[in-house]
């Protein structure tokens, strides 16, 4: 063999080498990336949903084929899996406009996705987030009137879309406000009520016969806790006590099972009693003089699911525990005389900030099965089912 062809079959085996090398190295970290869902049967990388046994709910599911919204295209995979029919009721986002011309464009899309919810013969729940253009709204500029005019610009425009009241479904604006990522700093759960009764009195002015709610956190925390490290049940009575009677039709609690990261010692909460305490709910609401209550909740799959080394999971024994717990919570806010209802929360958010899987559809059978039951036993008890996911 001369120097030439020694040279050659060098590079040629150097060459081998690096490529096997990487082939070995990326199926190491794909296994890296499967042990723990393998831990917790996560490992179904299907994309299509499959009908498990039985209907989670006796009623047909409705065709929705021909609806071009994003919401929409998610429910019908739910319908797919359950055979049936899934919510009554469907969460959707927004945002505030800070200009006549994003009132009009915060409008058109949003009255895009109010039609097709009407179209899907389901009840919008309209989650305004305290945002614009220009970031988080103060709560205390929000309370001297600073957006007003644009927020009527916003309602005249939905309006003129042909949109009626009760397409409208129901509006609940600044959501979870007693949390600390909003920016409250400045303001007091008195001031919430006077901000609530500012934004639903225009809305009311521009749709009087629709319907308006208010959503807080079961655990209160003081504005400046980033860390989430002291939230409190303590009684929503500071934020209820000054809205304005009649303007709110129902009252929701939101509450979630939690537990603190791998590297941290702590059980976690995984009681509804204490995440989503009915009683909260009900003080809350007998002094608002309604007599609808609403809990927005879940489980979830896999906590800080970004860090290998908090990551926690949790298996579909656990969430079928956790939920038997949430239903007994709901039962009890019924027994107390309320119409209830449950909105779902099931978004996969293991890829932004939030870093938690609360999704079902894709985590395999088992967990499939725990949403078919939620389902399934929520309606037996004649409670009301609304639901949150988004198809990406």
């Amino acid at each position: 063999m001369n120097r030439k062809q020694i040279l050659r079959y060098t590079v040629y085996f150097m060459a081998t080498a690096v490529v096997g090398g990487i082939i070995v190295f990326s199926q190491f970290v794909n296994l890296r990336q499967l042990e723990w869902r393998r831990m917790i049967g996560l490992t179904n990388s299907n994309t299509q949903v499959n009908k498990l046994d039985g209907q989670c709910r006796p009623e047909a599911a409705s065709d929705l084929s021909a609806v071009q919204s994003k919401y929409i295209q998610k429910l019908a995979e739910y319908q797919t899996l359950c055979g049936s029919r899934v919510a009554d009721k469907y969460m959707i986002f927004t945002s505030m406009p800070n200009s006549k011309e994003s009132a009009s464009e915060l409008a058109r899309s949003l009255s895009f996705e109010l039609k097709a919810m009407e179209q899907a013969g389901v009840t919008p729940v309209v989650i305004v987030e305290p945002t614009t253009e220009w970031g988080l709204i103060d709560f205390e500029e929000f309370g001297t009137g600073f957006y007003d005019q644009w927020i009527k610009d916003y309602f005249v425009a939905l309006r003129s879309t042909g949109l009626s009241d009760a397409a409208m479904g129901i509006w609940v604006p600044f959501p979870e406000a007693n949390l600390p990522y909003w920016n409250r700093r400045n303001a007091t759960p008195k001031d919430f009520a006077q901000i609530v009764n500012r934004y639903l009195g225009i809305y009311k002015s521009q749709f009087p016969n629709s319907k308006a709610s208010i959503l807080l956190n079961s655990a209160t925390y003081e504005s400046d806790d980033f860390d989430w490290e002291r939230g409190e049940y303590l009684s929503l009575l500071p934020y209820v006590s000054d809205i304005k009677p009649g303007l709110v039709d129902s009252f929701g609690l939101q509450g979630f099972p939690w537990s603190p990261p791998a590297t941290r010692e702590g059980n976690g909460i995984f009681d509804a009693r204490e995440f989503l305490n009915h009683e909260l709910a009900v003080e809350a609401a007998r002094k608002l003089g309604v007599k609808e209550i609403w809990f927005n909740t879940g489980t979830y799959a896999t906590k800080y699911a970004q860090d290998d080394a908090k990551r926690v999971s949790v298996t579909a024994a656990k969430r079928k525990e956790v939920s038997y717990g949430i239903i007994n919570e709901v039962k009890r806010a019924k027994s107390d005389g309320y119409a209830v209802w449950v909105n779902i929360f099931a978004e996969d958010k293991s890829r932004v900030a939030e870093s938690t899987d609360w999704s079902y559809l894709f985590l395999g059978k088992d967990h499939q099965q725990v949403f078919h039951d939620f389902i399934q036993r929520l309606h037996g008890e004649g409670v009301g089912i609304g639901l949150y996911d988004v198809k990406k």
